[in-house]
């Protein structure tokens, strides 16, 4: 009885180990472009936090020159750790019995992956958010400063400094 060699069914062992490089080719294409996507959303939270301590200097600023005052608030760097890959935790205390940041309305109820810090004086303020996203000895910075000139609050864009380290 003769074999009809034409109804073997399966794949030969080059059609697979083709899959496979076609797969590793994709998944090295993949992966890096990935984690780059993650990076960018947690830069998402240095911005939309900068904009508020900038807003609440701002405001800390036209309420005190109410009362006679004439300068901004320096507040001090919360969490006093230097920042890593991992997120800080939620410590709503750590802001709220602070006094600096109290001023300023900010505060921090979940976990971040920031340092804040916005020193200030007479004359002006940098909103600051500062991060290490993949724990290698690079920081990324987030500022935006606030000039006094005449009486008004000139601002700057936002600086950025090494986004996704």
């Amino acid at each position: 009885m003769k074999r009809n060699l034409s109804l073997r069914a399966g794949f030969t062992l080059v059609e697979l180990m083709i899959v496979v490089v076609i797969l590793g080719i994709l998944a090295a294409v993949a992966i890096p472009a990935f984690t780059r996507y993650v990076k960018r959303s947690k830069t998402s939270e240095a911005q939309g936090n900068i904009a508020k301590v900038y807003q609440g200097q701002l405001t800390y600023f036209q309420a005190n020159l109410e009362r006679g005052g004439t300068s901004y608030v320096n507040a001090g760097a919360l969490p006093t750790t230097s920042p890593s890959a991992n997120k800080y935790a939620a410590n709503v205390a750590l802001w709220s019995g602070n006094g600096q940041w109290t001023l300023l309305s900010f505060s921090l109820d979940s976990g971040h992956y920031y340092q804040y810090s916005s020193p200030g004086s007479a004359t002006g303020y940098t909103a600051l958010a500062i991060g290490n996203l993949d724990g290698d000895p690079n920081y990324s910075t987030f500022s935006r400063a606030g000039i006094l000139n005449s009486g008004e609050t000139q601002g700057t864009i936002v600086n950025i400094t090494n986004e996704l380290d």
